[in-house]
């Protein structure tokens, strides 16, 4: 099997929170078959919003390059699958994710990172507190579109309703999902057994 690696972009804010819990059970899966795993949690790395970059794709220049979205771009660009991993906040993805993925604007027409991006295998993990309805869609939608916008492979997802803290470590099931996901993926992107 060839050599797979595997980038976790972990957006929540909470060590040992339910995105963190489930991300790693996840990577666990993915080493289980042989994959690399690198796992960034956004919120210890200085990843600052995006600055003015400009009104043609072809000339934007990243103006706060000096932080560490672009090493942190460049590891997605060169990995088999990345991973989004990010509570919902207020009907999106976290501010910690979002702000990696605004940075991306900096670079869009940049060869390495489209190039890289297309054909890369995407999987989102979430977890969301209300308590009536699914919310998964806020986070999974739109890493949908971004999937489609760079010509990625959409791998699909873990959504879980959990808000305290490390909750999915006592529900049945939900990191054996996870592990089990992780594996599927490298598989799928191995094209298959």
């Amino acid at each position: 099997m060839p050599d797979i690696t595997v980038v976790a972009l972990c957006g929540s804010p909470r060590r040992g929170g339910n995105t963190e819990l489930m991300t790693d059970a996840f990577l666990e899966g993915a080493q289980s078959e042989g994959a690399v795993v690198e796992k960034f949690f956004l919120d210890e790395m200085d990843i600052r919003p995006i600055g003015p970059v400009g009104d043609v794709f072809e000339e934007r220049e990243d103006v706060r390059a000096d932080d560490d979205a672009r090493m942190v771009l460049e590891r997605m660009a060169a990995a088999d699958i990345v991973v989004y991993a990010s509570p919902v906040y207020w009907q999106g993805v976290s501010a910690q994710l979002k702000c990696l993925i605004d940075r991306q604007s900096a670079y869009y027409m940049a060869p390495w990172l489209r190039e890289g991006m297309k054909g890369c295998g995407i999987f989102v993990i979430t977890a969301y507190g209300a308590p009536t309805e699914d919310q998964s869609h806020w986070v999974i939608e739109p890493v949908k579109f971004w999937a489609r916008n760079f010509g990625a492979k959409y791998l699909g997802e873990i959504a879980v309703n959990a808000a305290k803290l490390g909750q999915v470590a006592q529900m049945p099931g939900v990191l054996d999902e996870a592990r089990e996901k992780g594996a599927a993926a490298v598989r799928e992107m191995c094209g298959g057994r």
